[in-house]
């Protein structure tokens, strides 16, 4: 060998010798096959990974198998055999030379030389995707790139070809498992083998959505728990598209509730469930829920509350101000509300709620600020005394219960600025010669004031004793004048006792009265006249002041009594009329007491102590408050005679 060519050898990464020698040796007869070992069949250009080959030789010379060697590498191997296995297994995809040396010793010379090139095919586990369906059905996608063909079987059901990266429905009955099986189209030996289980889905159940809420231009739905081995989507409402819904976006099956941020309002939406399979063989929606839209304004200082659409279902609108909710009633199909119950330049916040069935729909939270109006209804004004003779005004304002300003006036004179719909008037002297009407008016929180009420005059009452002794009274007052100047009018008079317990009333007619029978037993007696109608409510008359009529204070004492025990004249006794809180004493001549009583029934005999009595004149003194608080006091003279 020159220098040139071992020069060549050495820059191609090849040793002389093994060159040398790597050469089959022609015509010698050597020859052997390759044979699965699991079939015997004969393999002339592949073999599998992990799969044992076995080798024949088949030269017809009748070697002695034990200097039969065999090596398997990449290229031809021509020394370093040792070994007369016949049987091995490949481990690696690729190309496989397998070299024969016959009649060769294990020093490595060489001998007959055969040599075969096979092909090793890899046999890995096949990939696929499941995808378990409606109730019966199965969906597979082999997703494998390393075999020619493949077969999928599903369960115990008979294999069926299946393309690379195409999605097939098949039945699944029991057991609920998938095989898929790769090929090469060289060779049916070399396959592989994957397996996965699946579980049957549920059937479907048809979703609800429970509740949408507008917040914005956004839409929160609330839906029940949702079924994972589905698909759904959420959709609303599109005459202009094919089936009359358009897909607004995906829904997760493990979701319960879903902010849709730029949603279509107003608008009617629905949750589908689709087979994610058979997406047209399988398909559920949900009842609509539509959304609703509320609308506000303030026209004359009450806010007018409008929404639509109308559809079936019970309503619910909340006034919200601060931290105060108050639930408004909405009359069943209306579509609009006024709200009489607000304060001028107060904003208040609205919000209506659609209950129908197990839905809910919740409208957008609106805020109305009351703003100026027509000027406020006059107030409703009532007068009455009371039993200390004050006046007790009570103002009514329509459509605003509460807010805003009240001035009082009496005589067309301010009496009073105030926010209370209930005063009193304690100034008041009555006197049938001077008029006492009231009048109020009402301004707003929006500075709209109302006419001045109708001038209301509660009844003046005078009394006095008809008599000397007081035995008739008779009564005069003014006309009552109510809210409605024209109504009639009936009045009674009320007879009190000192503690303005009623004793009697008697209905009268006109402006006085006598009173024939005035109370025995009472010194002063006391009235009050009761007025109604005239455009008093039913269950509110209208009272004058108190009067009082005391009547005289009257004793008589006898000038003489004859303490002699013959039952005529024996004892000194008092007589008169209304002695309720008196004292009388009786001095001797000296001005020494002898007898004092505080009571009728308190008698004197004319004894002194225990000593008899004694003839002669005595003086006496008669002091008395009557119940008008008026002192009386009388003197005299009593003589004992024997």
């Amino acid at each position: 060998m020159n220098r040139l060519l071992l020069l060549v050898l050495l820059l191609l990464g090849l040793h002389p010798e093994i060159w040398a020698q790597c050469t089959p040796t022609p015509n010698s007869g050597a020859d052997f096959r390759a044979y699965d070992a699991a079939t015997g069949l004969e393999l002339p250009f592949y073999l599998c990974v992990g799969r044992p080959v076995r080798l024949r030789d088949v030269s017809g010379k009748g070697l002695n198998p034990a200097q039969i060697y065999y090596r398997q590498a990449s290229t031809i191997v021509c020394t370093g055999f040792v070994d007369t296995v016949t049987t091995f297994t490949p481990t690696v995809p690729g190309v496989l030379v397998v070299t024969q040396n016959t009649q060769g010793a294990q020093g490595g010379t060489q001998g007959i030389i055969a040599s075969k090139t096979y092909e090793v095919k890899s046999t890995p586990a096949p990939t696929f995707t499941l995808t378990t369906c409606t109730p019966g059905v199965v969906q597979v996608t082999v997703t494998d790139t390393n075999y020619d063909q493949y077969l999928v079987q599903v369960g115990n059901a008979a294999p069926v070809s299946a393309a690379r990266n195409a999605t097939v429905t098949f039945p699944a009955p029991g057991p609920y498992t998938v095989r898929v099986e790769g090929r090469y189209n060289q060779t049916g030996i070399c396959t592989g083998t994957a397996t996965q289980s699946f579980t049957p889905v549920p059937a479907p159940q048809r979703p609800l959505l429970r509740s949408l809420t507008v917040q914005g231009n956004a839409a929160e739905f609330q839906f029940d728990a949702l079924q994972p081995e589905y698909q759904y989507s959420l959709q609303v409402a599109d005459a202009a598209v094919p089936g009359g819904y358009r897909t607004v976006a995906p829904i997760a099956g493990t979701f319960r509730s879903f902010t849709l941020t730029t949603a279509t309002l107003p608008g009617c939406y629905r949750l589908l469930l689709q087979d994610k399979c058979q997406p047209a063989v399988v398909s559920l929606a949900s009842p609509d829920i539509c959304s609703l839209t509320l609308t506000g304004t303030s026209p004359n200082g009450r806010n007018l509350l409008t929404w639509s659409p109308n559809e079936p279902g019970s309503y619910t609108l909340t006034r919200i101000t601060g931290t105060t909710t108050t639930t408004l009633p909405v009359p069943a199909g209306t579509t609009q509300y006024l709200d009489t119950a607000v304060t001028c330049g107060t904003t208040y916040r609205y919000r209506l709620t659609r209950t129908a069935g197990a839905t809910t729909s919740i409208s957008e939270e609106i805020s109305v600020t009351t703003t100026a109006g027509a000027a406020p209804v006059a107030p409703l004004l009532t007068a009455t005394f009371n039993l200390r003779n004050q006046v007790e005004l009570t103002a009514v304002v329509p459509r605003s219960p509460g807010g805003g300003q009240l001035t009082y006036l009496r005589n067309g004179q301010e009496l009073r600025a105030t926010t209370a719909r209930f005063v009193r008037d304690s100034l008041v002297t009555p006197n049938l010669t001077e008029p006492l009407c009231y009048a109020a008016r009402f301004q707003d929180a929006c500075g709209n004031r109302s006419a001045d009420s109708a001038p209301v005059c509660p009844v003046l009452l005078e009394a006095r004793a008809d008599n000397d002794e007081g035995t008739r009274i008779r009564l005069t007052w003014t006309a009552f004048r109510g809210p409605a100047a024209s109504a009639p009018v009936s009045y009674r008079v009320i007879t009190l006792s000192p503690t303005n317990t009623e004793l009697s009333r008697v209905p009268v007619s006109g402006l006085t009265y006598l009173d024939l029978q005035p109370p025995q037993d009472q010194q002063a007696v006391r009235y009050r006249v009761e007025a109604t109608g005239g455009g008093l409510p039913a269950s509110s008359p209208s009272y004058s002041n108190v009067v009082s009529v005391a009547r005289l204070v009257k004793v008589f004492v006898p000038t003489a009594f004859t303490p002699n025990g013959d039952g005529l004249n024996d004892v000194l006794e008092l007589k008169g009329r209304f002695l309720d809180n008196f004292r009388f004493t009786v001095l001797d001549r000296n001005g020494q007491q002898v007898f004092q009583a505080t009571t009728r029934t308190q008698t004197w005999d004319g004894r002194i102590g225990s000593a008899p009595p004694v003839p002669g004149a005595y003086a006496w003194r008669f002091e008395a408050t009557d119940q008008a608080g008026k002192r009386l006091v009388q003197h005299g003279t009593v003589t004992i005679i024997k």
